[in-house]
């Protein structure tokens, strides 16, 4: 089985953009809101939802608006800013109709609706890549959403502060940009300092629920990218759309890359993807094998996915199919029998029997193999075949001999995979003495009795024969003295 790509590159389909914190150039916030105002109408009406695959396997819809009528409406909603007759204007086709937005568009509406929206955080911080922001640092703003969130724009605001002389020196909120998704990359900001983000969610009928504040997070002031923290935890799984699935958690914290490179192995294949984080917390690895021995790295990249940082590595087995489906499953492939016997009996046959594997009305049929391998009766193995509700089988042996057979019972399933088991055993038979030898045996025998009758009765007689002769001679003396 083939090892599939892993995973779906975050952002593949729509390109992130970037706003640059600076500190001394204010938007005015009610201006903006108008402009969101504006844009998601144009969403509405020329953008259409869309779905992608979040690092842990979720699907995240969105409204995708890359496309060539979105864009034309939006410009209507900027160019007719400073135009005050529409009429004069030589605006037209979807371009006027985003004029026409800005017209019903309103900076002041009140709250239409709950917020898509449940948290903003910053994800991720490493070395700026914009050649005039030496020294700075860029991350990914990330919108944690609880539903759908439609044809919206995002009003970004921030703001900063430092730690001096015991306490913070904290700047106002500061209006920066507005976006289309929910993804936000933030360039510009310097080492040392703390950043808060306030997001303001615009829909096409005005705000929608309360406005939404990340934590406060420090800029590091280590200017290269940070290794990925360890350890590396995997926990496996499956699914009906992924099949075998194995969610890879590590310790990611604010101070980590935006990038990372994950190569994930095994005994057939190799996969090596680059990818960019997003709100969620582990990373899912679809379409793996059943029962197969995998090794993954995970390493951290720079900006410019360029160079990459130590790895680091686990490696991990992932589930079998009989954990998913159950032994004997028509959706796993056959399972060998076990427990195979082999019993010699005096008739010179070997009787051969063995448990069927699990759910054996999935079997289809049995093929014994055997072969004697060493020995005089060394020949081309011998198949049968048996039912499927066999588990025995008795084969004869040459007699008269000392050989080695090798037992295979292969079990065929439904459609036609197989699964086989095997045992070896030497078997010896005592040869029959022939009827050439049997007088001569017979007759040692014979006159080895004959010999040990004689030597008894020998001793016998000479007892009788000597016996009377002590007795007289004890009378006598007994006589003498009398």
């Amino acid at each position: 089985m083939r090892l599939y790509s892993i995973i779906l590159i975050l952002g593949a389909t729509n390109l992130v953009t970037t706003f640059v914190v600076l500190p001394y150039i204010q938007i005015d916030y009610a201006h903006l809101i108008r402009v969101a105002h504006c844009k998601a109408k144009c969403s509405e009406k020329y953008g259409y939802p869309k779905t992608r695959q979040n690092l842990d396997g979720s699907i995240d819809e969105y409204f995708f608006v890359d496309t060539d009528e979105y864009t034309k409406c939006e410009n209507g909603c900027l160019q007719f800013q400073h135009r005050r007759d529409m009429k004069r204007s030589n605006l037209t086709g979807e371009t006027l109709q985003g004029a026409k937005f800005w017209l019903e568009s309103t900076a002041h509406s009140g709250k239409v609706g709950s917020s898509p929206v449940s948290s903003v955080e910053l994800l991720c911080q490493m070395p700026s890549a914009t050649s005039d922001l030496d020294d700075s640092f860029e991350g990914l703003l990330g919108l944690t959403k609880i539903r759908p969130s439609g044809p919206v724009q995002y009003v970004v605001q921030w703001k900063q502060r430092t730690y001096a002389l015991g306490y913070y020196d904290e700047s106002q909120w500061i209006t920066a940009s507005v976006e289309a998704d929910s993804m936000i990359k933030v360039d510009g900001m310097i080492p040392g300092v703390q950043y808060k983000f306030l997001v303001t969610i615009v829909g096409p009928a005005g705000k929608l629920g309360d406005t939404i504040q990340s934590e406060w997070t420090e800029i590091s002031n280590i200017l290269i990218v940070k290794s990925p923290g360890s350890p590396l935890i995997v926990k496996n799984g499956f699914n009906s759309e992924q099949g075998v699935v194995a969610h890879l958690h590590f310790p990611r914290t604010a101070y980590d890359s935006c990038y990372f490179r994950l190569q994930v192995k095994n005994s057939t294949n190799a996969v090596v993807t680059d990818l960019r984080v997003d709100p969620t917390y582990s990373i899912v690895l679809s379409h793996l094998e059943f029962d197969s021995s995998y090794a993954v790295t995970l390493s951290a990249l720079s900006s410019d996915q360029n160079t990459a940082t130590s790895p680091i590595s686990v490696r991990f087995n992932s589930f079998q199919c009989k954990q998913v489906y159950g032994k004997g499953s028509l959706q796993c492939a056959p399972e060998p029998v076990s427990n195979i016997r082999v019993a010699i009996e005096a008739n010179s046959t070997a009787m051969i029997s063995w448990t069927a594997s699990a759910e054996p009305e999935n079997i289809l049929t049995y093929a014994v193999t055997y072969q004697a391998y060493l020995g005089p009766c060394n020949k081309d193995p011998t198949t049968v075949y048996l039912p499927a509700p066999s588990t025995s089988y008795e084969m004869p042996l040459p007699r008269d001999v000392h050989c080695e057979f090798m037992f295979r019972i292969t079990n065929y399933d439904a459609i036609g995979r197989e699964a086989f088991a095997e045992t070896r055993i030497a078997v010896m038979q005592e040869k029959l003495i022939s009827s050439s030898f049997k007088i001569p045996l017979i007759a040692v025998g014979v006159s080895f009795t004959f010999l040990i009758l004689a030597v008894l009765c020998f001793a016998v007689c000479r007892c009788c024969n000597k016996c009377p002769v002590k007795v007289a001679e004890n009378k006598t003396k007994l006589t003498d003295y009398a």
